[in-house]
Parts: C-alpha cells; structure tokens; sequence
C-alpha cells in the first residue's frame, strides 16, 4: 500500500476525519488490517464511486478483488467539539453582534464526506454559518440581540444541520451578545463615583472590578440555573468544558436537588455524547454537592469508558461433551480489541451490577444460566463461567444477554456444531457493544424465551432479578389460539358502535384477564405485583413473539391494576440483534401510499405533513417498490411511514407497489448491510397486521425484525387489521406526543393509545406493537 497518513496529536482539535489515504493493488488488502473499529472505511471502485463501510463492518478479500477498489479513505467517526466566535453585522452595521459558537459534529456519511473534497471541517462549518446567519442579523438593531438569536435559531433549525451536504450531523448551539450594550455598560460602570475615588485610585479600582465581577458571576449562576430544567442543555455544558475555572464557583450556587438531576441526565445519555464527555469531566474534577446520593444515577463518577460484551464457547464438539461458556464485560478501546467500542459510559466509583443471562435451547445446563457481575472503572470485569453439556447432534445457538436493572443492556449470539465422532474445537471470541450501562429506573423487562422441548421461559427482571419459570405457553398451541383472538379483534374492529361500546369493552377485558391467565404463569404474576409499585415502563424481550402483550388485563385475586398493561404502562416490544437506540432523529418523513390504498390515506398522510412541520423536510410520496427499496437500502434517515392495505397469510405480509410485491423478504440485504444502523430511523407501518410474523428456515420473518435488525431505532405496527379512522387518529396523536411534546417513546405511544380508546368499543387501541427503548426521544431540530 502507498499514500499518506495523519494522526493528530492526543488532545488537539481534529479539522480533517481523514485520517489516512491508501492506494491499494489487486491483491493487496486484508481484512486483518488494523484499523481501530470506531473508524469508518471508504473505499473507491474502478469507475470513481465510494463504497463506505461502517465500524465495525470491514470488506472481505473476495469483495474487495471483485469491486477492484483502487484506494482506501480512513476516517474518523467520533464526536469532536468546536468552539468560535463570530461577528454579525446588525442593520446600520454601526455595531456587530457577537456570536459565541459551540459545536458537536461527526461524520455521518463518510462516503459523502470523501465526495465532497472538504478537508476542514471548522472552516466548512464556519463558511455556512455565516452564509445563513449574515442575511438574517442585518434586520435586526444593534441593541435586540435576543431578537437576531431567536430568528438566527429558527433559521438554521428551518435550513436543517450545517454541514449535511458533506455527511456531517452538527449539533450547533449559539448566543448571540450585541457589543453596543456591552460599551455602554463598561462607561456607566466606569462613571460610578465610588467614595474616596479621588484619595485611592488603585484601591477604588480594584473594588470596582471586584462589583463587576461579583455582578457576572452572579447573572452567570442564575443563568446556568434556568438553563438545567430546559433544553439548553448542550449549551451549558460545552461552556462549562471550555471554562472550567468558573466551574468551582458557579455549580456551588446551584440548587443542589437540579444538579443532581442534571447528573443523572448526563449519566442516562440524555444528550449529545460529546457534550456529556466534557461536562462530566468538569463535574468530575470539582466532586459531588453535599448530600448522599440518591440512587445510582447520582453517585460519584470516577469512569466515562466504552465496554463491550464478550463470550467464547467452543465451535464444535462431539455429544456428551463439557463445552464451558466463558463471558465478560470488557474495556471497549483498543484497535484491537474483540466487540465494537462505541461511545463511553459513566461507571460509578463503586462499580456497577450487571445480571448476565444465557439461553441454550438443546445444550444441557450443568448450573445457573444467569449470574452477576461488577464492571468497576479501568479494568475488564471478572470472567464468568457457564456450565454446558453437549446431547444432541446437530447446530445449536446460545445466545447471551446482559442487563442493568431492569433495562436490557446489548446481546451476542454463538453457535456450537454437535458431531459424532469429531475432536473438540475451541471458537473465537465474540463480542458485542454495550452503547451504555445506564438503566432507567422502573423499567421492567420480561424475557420470554422457548426452550428446546417447546416450552417457554419468563423471566421478570428489574432491580430485583427473579429465576426464570418454565411454563407451557397457551396450552401448548400458542400461533392457534393466538390466530383465534385475531380473528375476535378484527371482527370486532369491523363491527364496532357507538351504541355497542360499553359491551366491546367487557368483551375485551374479559379476553385480556384470559390471557394474563394462560399466557403469564402463576409465579410471574405474583412477581409482577411485587413490582407494580415501581415499575415506569414494560419491555417483552422473545424472540418468538407470538402473543399480543399489549392486550394482557393484569387481574388475580385481590389485586387489579388501572385497566389493560397498554392503558396502564408504556409497553414496548425488543426482538434478537435489535440495538438499543435512545434518540431518534427526524430530519426527513417520507410516505409509502402505493395504489389501492384506503381512502383516508392521503389524508392521514396530508395531517402528518403538518403535524411534522417545516424544519422536516419532505421526502416525497411513494408507490413503487423500487423506490422504497432503494430508499432502504442506501440508508433512508428519519421517518418512513406506510399507510396502505398489508396482505398477511400464511405466506408472510405483503404490500402491493405500483411496480409489484413488497415483503418482509425484500429487506434481508438491508439486514445483512445493517443499511439503518448509522441514521437509526423510525418505521412506522400504519397497516394492516405488519407487526406478524412467519417462520422463514428456523427464523422469524416479519416486518418488525426485519427492520430492527437492518438498523431502525424504533417500529410501529399492528397485531390485526385496524379501521382507518382509528389509524389516522393514533398516527396523528403519537406524532403530536413523540416529535412535538419530545416524550418519550413508550409514554407517547400509551398516550396515543388513549386518544382513540373510546372510538365506541373498536379495539384499534391495542393492535399497535411498539418496538424499541422506551426512554428513546426525538432529538434535533
């Protein structure tokens, strides 16, 4: 390889994200290159494209011969800060504003960036700022700086992110200072007649300077106070990252209950990483406010580190072999490191509790498959160890999940080949990323697993961890009576009436009672009501995802919540591979209404527009499969949202596009490219029973997984046909609750689903099934 290399000092600020250029021959890469896994490949074919692989994908030999790449960009993918301060001219250009620039930008797109020639992103950045921000402060006086900085946000929230056109997502925040108040202030200060002026000229001074100073830092203190509760946040926290001098003195003079809500903001990723880096890094070297903390949000933070979970189990073995499952938590840095070091993590001076989980359908457990462990700051955790017996032949799948609390953590999967007559033959280790230890607090998670003789395994987890119970799901037959309380759905969705509203409830809470009955064993529901108290939030974790959660009516003898789970708690749905995103962000909506569609379809479509607003731009209408698949399949950002008629049998689903079918199927190379993984979207399927699923060769096929595992941060879809104008009413009051109020995900479908409850016994309320996190928030514009 030849070409040239750059690799900025530690610390300094980086301008340039490519860090290398290499010329490659034929035969000349490997796929044993080092590269560190949080930088993205962008690699150039024959004909001048770009072809970018994101961390930690990296191209196979056999790819990189048949694309004949002839060079290959290193680029930097991490968050990075850049701070400025620009003058703007006001209408009589007699005085300029002053604007302070605080910015976090990552490349997003690296082949675009490549594309795009640009080399210095602060010099780029600071170009279009001032491009967009000069027409819009010369129609304002030199005096109303609040008025430029209101119009300047609004303007660049209008435009979108700077920086887009070259792959970047820039977080910008500003104040805008006019110099003219600055002036006059300075001589009114100056024109103070302070006693004995005349007798001591350097003692009068340097009382005044003490006043003046007294008198900023207490605007800044109170400034900084109202900034905590609101959405400022990325604002106060890179100020305090660059002057940290004034940190000592002006945390002291906040309220000691909003500091510690803001550490524990910061500790659940609430913001910007970079943001959050820099300002624990502030509130780390100034220590905690008295008191003791609260929970383990609040404790002392000695660690801000990415980790990863990694597990190594032997890759063949012949039956009635001890096959040992080694797990641990490790340091995720390193260019060489097993797993994907994301962004960092706060981990509490006395270390953290994790519960580690393992599911080895056709494997004999010789212990526990759940233990826990302690990650403590700058070192890897101790290694568990895992008893396996292997039985019978043939390809068995562990799968190993982590938790915090309640809050799912991140996941790995490993297969084990069981042969006759074959030696035993150890595997590599496999790792995955763990995006952050933090848990919110009162979310459950029940993990339903199905065990090798068909039955089922749930598991309640929370800050208390109960032992898993075995249970034979419905009778054994769950797709069967499943199939049939769809059918009562659907047809009481056709049928529904005002006049009949009070009996379809009945109706319906007679059928969710049932199912809490024979869906959830005896011991579960006991441990649910242990918990009721405390829980916030309700995830199902399975991988076999056949039973309408959403639906259950918790009820035993004494004991009743507020009506169904759905109507009572924020219930989200998680499947296998699926990340777990906490922002969703929404800079483009896109509609699928292919024809054929219901009637109300372009309305709910027109109703969305305005509900999304102007700062989202549109991405137009579909209805031809080409289009949406190639939306998919180059990594669509945003909302992609579907109002049309889905086809479900035995079959699978199907959307019929102007130019042909469109299933589930279609998606699985946007699954294996992980298509979604670096824009995170949200697919919302406002149709007919697209949360089904099939089996497709020992694998669950559906629009939900299918989706999940190419990358989306969060799904929507329907357990069974729903009517139209429950559709539109759901649709239009989720997005109200999601991107206009900004709650979060699962409290913005449980309000949505009470919105149209009351639609006179229609049971569309309950059809919705939500997958992702649900404290996950639209952040941006």
């Amino acid at each position: 390889m030849t070409g040239h290399e750059r690799r900025p000092p530690r610390g300094s600020q980086v301008t340039d994200p490519v860090l290398s250029v290499r010329q490659l021959s034929r035969f000349e890469w490997s796929p044993r290159t080092p590269y560190r896994v949080d930088r993205g490949l962008v690699f150039v074919t024959a004909g001048g494209g770009y072809d970018a692989y994101l961390p930690p994908r990296r191209p196979t030999r056999t790819e990189t011969v048949a694309r004949r790449y002839t060079a290959v960009y290193e680029v930097d993918m991490g968050v990075h800060l850049w701070s400025a301060q620009v003058e703007l001219p006001s209408d009589d250009d007699a005085f300029d504003f002053l604007a302070e620039v605080d910015v976090s930008w990552m490349v997003r797109d690296p082949a675009r960036f490549v594309a795009s020639g640009h080399r210095d992103v602060p010099a780029l950045l600071r170009h279009e700022l001032l491009a967009m921000a000069r027409p819009v402060t010369r129609r304002f006086h030199g005096s109303d700086s609040a008025g430029a900085e209101r119009e300047l946000l609004d303007e660049v929230g209008a435009r979108g992110s700077l920086g887009m056109s070259a792959g970047l997502q820039v977080t910008c925040v500003l104040r805008m200072r006019d110099t003219q108040a600055e002036g006059r202030s300075y001589r009114e200060q100056q024109a103070i007649d302070i006693p004995g002026r005349q007798q001591n000229d350097e003692s009068t001074e340097r009382r005044r300077r003490t006043t003046a100073q007294d008198f900023s830092e207490e605007r800044k203190s109170a400034q900084y106070e109202r900034l905590l509760p609101t959405e400022s946040a990325e604002s106060l926290a890179l100020h305090l990252a660059r002057h940290s001098e004034e940190s000592q003195r002006l945390l002291a003079g906040l309220h000691e209950e909003r500091l510690r809500l803001w550490r524990t903001i910061l500790e659940e990723g609430h913001i910007q990483a970079g943001a959050a880096d820099a300002l624990l890094r502030v509130l780390g070297e100034h220590g905690q406010p008295p008191g003791p903390p609260d929970t383990v949000g609040e404790a002392r933070l000695s660690s801000f580190e990415p980790r990863r979970l990694v597990a190594e189990l032997a890759e063949q073995a012949p039956p009635g072999r001890d096959v040992p499952l080694q797990v641990q938590v490790g340091q995720g840095h390193g260019d060489t490191g097993v797993g994907v070091a994301l962004r960092a993590f706060a981990v509490p001076a006395q270390g953290i509790r994790l519960l580690v989980t393992v599911h080895a359908p056709g494997l004999l457990a010789l212990g526990d498959l759940q233990q826990e462990l302690t990650v403590v700051a700058g070192r890897d955790s101790d290694v568990l160890r895992f008893g396996l017996r292997t039985a019978a032949p043939g390809l068995h799948t562990v799968t190993v999940r982590a938790f915090c609390g309640g809050s799912f953590l991140g996941e790995l999967r490993t297969q084990i080949s069981v042969e006759e007559d074959v030696p035993a033959r150890d595997g590599p280790p496999l790792g995955a990323p763990l995006d952050s230890l933090a848990f919110d607090p009162g979310e459950v998670t029940l993990q339903v697993l199905k065990t090798a003789d068909g039955t089922y395994s749930f598991q309640l987890l929370s800050e208390t961890s109960y032992a898993p119970e075995s249970f034979r799901l419905l009778g054994g037959d769950p797709e069967r009576i499943t199939e049939r309380i769809y059918q009562e759905l659907r047809n009481s969705a056709v049928t529904a009436h005002p006049a009949g509203a009070r009996q379809g409830r009945e109706r319906l809470r007679n059928l969710g009672v049932s199912l809490w009955e024979d869906a959830v064993p005896q011991a579960v529901r006991r441990q649910f009501w242990e918990e009721a108290d405390r829980i916030r939030s309700f995830t199902v974790l399975g991988e076999h995802d056949v039973v309408p959660w959403e639906l259950l009516y918790p009820m035993d003898s004494g004991q009743e919540g507020d009506g169904f789970l759905a109507e009572w708690l924020p219930i989200v749905r998680r499947v296998f591979g699926q990340a777990r995103v906490r922002e969703l962000a929404v800079p483009s909506a896109a509609f699928v209404v292919p024809p054929g569609s219901p009637p109300e379809a372009e309305r709910e479509i027109v109703a969305l527009r305005a509900k999304l607003g102007p700062t989202v731009t549109d991405g137009g209408t579909l209805t031809r499969r080409s289009q949406v698949q190639e939306l998919i399949d180059t990594g669509l950002s945003g909302v992609l949202h579907f109002a049309c008629h889905n086809t479900f049998t035995a079959n699978g689903s199907r959307v019929a596009m102007e130019d042909g079918g469109f299933d589930p199927l279609d998606l699985a190379y946007a699954r294996g490219s992980q298509a979604l993984r670096a824009t995170r979207p949200l697919v919302f399927f406002n149709a007919c029973r697209s949360a089904g699923q099939i089996d497709w060769y020992s694998t669950t096929l559906g629009w939900a997984p299918q989706f999940l595992r190419a990358g989306a941060g969060a799904f929507v879809g329907t357990l069974w046909p729903v009517r139209s104008d429950s559709a539109l009413t759901f649709a239009d009051a989720f997005y109200d609750h999601l991107v206009r109020e900004r709650l979060p995900l699962g409290e913005a479908s449980m309000k949505a689903r009470r919105a149209i409850r009351d639609h006179g016994g229609d049971p569309t309320w309950l059809a919705y099934a939500v997958y992702g996190s649900p404290a996950a928030r639209v952040v941006g514009a």
